[in-house]
């Protein structure tokens, strides 16, 4: 085992053609099958950060497999079926046996406002290795979230990615256009259940859907096209919905849709007019209840919803995708070393925008969190503070703030609460094998 000390231990590469197009392929068909930590981000723009994360995770592992086998280091790799838990397996082999390795990463976006951050770098990191706050512009967690930490991960491998800021961009730097939207809103648990989805396959009863094209604009086109992603009958199916201006196109069957696909050509041709769809017809009635809330998932969705332009994003990420792999560490010493650090909450900005502050409140919610994950004997009441490696969100959209997730007001900040160590208690990857 070697600690990080030097910025030439961190490995800096850069992802070829054939990854940008796999994320991309994953993130259009799996969204129905990942876990959505962020459950209440239910919109339009929340799901396609949904399916930009997946994007970013298989680029990760792709770059990732290849640095490893180039650096002698065996890895097994099992690239599952998008409907598995884990749909890709990576297990390194330490000391003798292999283990599951969990990749974390995070951006920082080179054409962002820099709000005192330096650029991102190797040498950057390791100055900063040891800081653990409270000013964000210096603090360089390595992230897990809470909601992680009960799951049968053996290790966590670290990784910051710099490049340009890919959420709202289309076309810059890129090698490819894959141009899509997902389910959301009211129509997403009808649309991509997971078990209602199983129901219907079992049952051989799915749903059809009905589209509108509406031009609006006088460069809109007569015509429009869409490509349905979804599932039957056990399988990934894509259906194109072909609409004319104003007359009803219906597509299926489906037992659940995970994506919408537009080509780059009716994109650019694509001005102020919108897409409405509906449920058209359900032939699988049975209620369907989630187990938490009660709630029947297979309640069809009354009206319709839109498309517009501005719903679709690239899932190819940017060309000069960056990866800084930091280093890795086991799940048991991530555990152990967290409990070396403060915990900390959003800044005061009346105070000082660019620190953050001490945990020193326990709610209750914050007490049934931080005793699942088995750190009730580091919350201390004479002064009341947590006093371990813990960032909080606020719950609204903002938290704990770092060098990755800034303070940019009441959206800045990391949106779920996370534990973290330092860049200084992780092993180098030369040491990874």
């Amino acid at each position: 085992m070697s600690d990080l000390k030097r910025a030439k231990d961190i490995w800096v590469l850069q992802g070829r053609k054939e990854d940008f197009l796999e994320g991309a392929r994953y993130a259009q068909i799996s969204l129905p099958w990942t876990f959505n930590r962020m459950s209440k981000d239910t919109g339009s723009y929340g799901q396609r950060q949904r399916a930009l994360n997946i994007a970013k995770g298989i680029v990760a592992q792709e770059i990732l497999r290849r640095a490893l086998g180039a650096h002698g280091i065996k890895t097994e790799v099992q690239r599952k079926s998008h409907r598995d838990e884990d749909f890709f397996d990576f297990r390194v082999r330490l000391d003798g046996t292999l283990s599951k390795l969990d990749l974390k990463t995070w951006n920082f976006f080179t054409n962002y406002t820099a709000m005192g951050r330096e650029p991102l770098s190797s040498q950057l990191i390791i100055d900063n290795a040891a800081y653990p706050g409270p000013d964000w512009r210096h603090f360089f967690p390595m992230l897990v979230p809470h909601t992680q930490i009960e799951q049968s991960k053996e290790s966590y491998c670290f990784a910051a990615a710099a490049s340009i800021d890919f959420r709202r961009d289309i076309s810059t730097n890129r090698v490819a256009e894959v141009l899509a939207s997902f389910p959301c809103g009211e129509f997403l648990p009808f649309l991509s259940s997971k078990r209602l989805c199983i129901e219907r396959e079992a049952n051989n009863k799915g749903f059809y859907l009905s589209f509108k094209w509406q031009p609006r604009g006088m460069y809109d086109k007569d015509t429009m096209t869409l490509d349905v992603i979804g599932e039957w009958a056990g399988k990934s199916c894509t259906l194109p919905a072909v609409m004319k201006a104003g007359k009803e196109t219906i597509v299926g069957p489906f037992s659940c849709v995970a994506s919408f696909r537009i080509s780059s050509d009716d994109y650019s041709q694509w001005s102020d007019g919108a897409v409405t769809m509906s449920v058209k017809r359900n032939e699988f009635t049975a209620p369907v209840l989630v187990k938490s809330t009660g709630r029947n998932v297979n309640e069809q969705p009354k009206g319709s919803c839109q498309f517009l332009k501005e719903d679709f994003c690239n899932l190819v990420l940017p060309s000069d995708y960056t990866l800084f792999f930091i280093g890795w560490m086991t799940k048991e010493h991530f555990l152990k070393d967290c409990r070396k650090y403060p915990g900390w909450v959003w800044p005061l900005n009346e105070i000082n925008k660019y620190e953050n502050t001490s945990w020193s409140q326990i709610t209750e919610a914050d007490m049934k969190n931080v005793t699942r994950a088995g750190f009730d004997d580091c919350i201390q009441k004479k002064p009341s503070r947590l006093s371990a490696g813990w960032l909080k969100t606020t719950g609204k959209g903002g938290g704990a703030c770092c060098y990755f997730y800034p303070n940019i007001g009441r959206m800045g900040g990391i949106k779920e609460t996370n534990l973290y160590v330092l860049p200084q208690d992780v092993q180098t990857m030369d040491s990874l094998g």
